[in-house]
């Protein structure tokens, strides 16, 4: 295709249902629609008028994201929400949580991260803990070292490593492949800090797995008092989102002053 006709299609093509947009459920239902379609066409005409059907179909659905009117609305109303949440986890790339991975609780118990709360039944940061991740987590904002600090955390060449911002979303990306996400730079800030402070308190930190990490990292901070990136109060709400797929209740954990999202839980987790 020529680049003349590449921008004239370009015109109709709609972001908020393409590329990073796009319902994976929509585009599977879709793209069904259009072999029957043109397998009708098919049998009943010809087998090129077919083929034809199909082709102008599947360029359709790239470009709008769907072929039917309605797809995504009717997709988010009456596909069971399993099957939705499925779709979500994969589109994420999250992989599952190996049996032999340590909970989150138990490491950061181990590392001397956290302690029973006095006179609540809860779990509280150590103080001295807090003093060094808060201290890591200021000479990471001020100096912006996260690109080097990542490298250093995950021992990779940091030349090969990038980041995507999508909106307030970071996506950390490793030779041209996909290596995490994070709700914001906050939340980025937050777990390398965590990472630098918890190498030095729990041996077994460089054996566990990197999904273990992040699961430890993440957990981690939901114990944060104030922004790593702007300074400000952290606030805790529910709050209603949008997937590629869905709708969902989750509990949002979110800077006050500068709005950058810390954690984001589904609300039944």
């Amino acid at each position: 295709m020529s680049t003349e006709a590449s921008g004239y299609l370009q015109q109709f093509k709609q972001a908020e249902y393409t590329g990073k947009n796009r319902c994976t459920p929509c585009t599977v239902v879709n793209v069904l629609i259009a072999a029957v379609g043109g397998g009708a066409v098919g049998v009943a005409v010809s087998v090129p008028g077919g083929a034809a059907v199909f082709a102008l179909s599947l360029v359709a659905i790239y470009f709008r994201g769907y072929l039917v009117p309605g797809t995504p609305t009717l997709t988010k109303r009456y596909f069971p929400d399993w099957v939705l949440a499925r779709f979500d986890k994969l589109e994420d790339e999250r992989p599952e949580v190996a049996d032999e991975e340590r909970e989150p609780e138990a490491v950061l118990a181990d590392a001397g991260a956290v302690e029973p709360c006095e006179g609540v039944d809860d779990l509280c940061l150590d103080e001295s803990f807090a003093d060094e991740w808060y201290d890591h987590m200021d000479a990471i904002r001020e100096g912006g070292t996260e690109k080097s600090d990542l490298s250093d955390v995950l021992d990779l060449d940091e030349g090969e490593l990038s980041f995507d911002e999508h909106d307030d979303a970071l996506v950390a990306r490793y030779d041209g492949g996909r290596l995490g996400q994070w709700e914001s730079r906050a939340a980025l800030i937050a777990d390398l800090a965590a990472a630098k402070a918890l190498e030095g308190r729990y041996a077994d930190w460089g054996r566990l797995s990197v999904t273990n990490r992040s699961r430890v990292l993440s957990g981690l901070r939901i114990f944060l008092e104030t922004c790593p990136d702007c300074g400000g109060d952290i606030t805790m709400e529910q709050d209603t989102v949008e997937s590629c797929c869905r709708t969902m209740d989750v509990v949002a954990v979110s800077c006050a002053d500068c709005d950058a999202r810390i954690l984001e839980v589904e609300h039944d987790q």
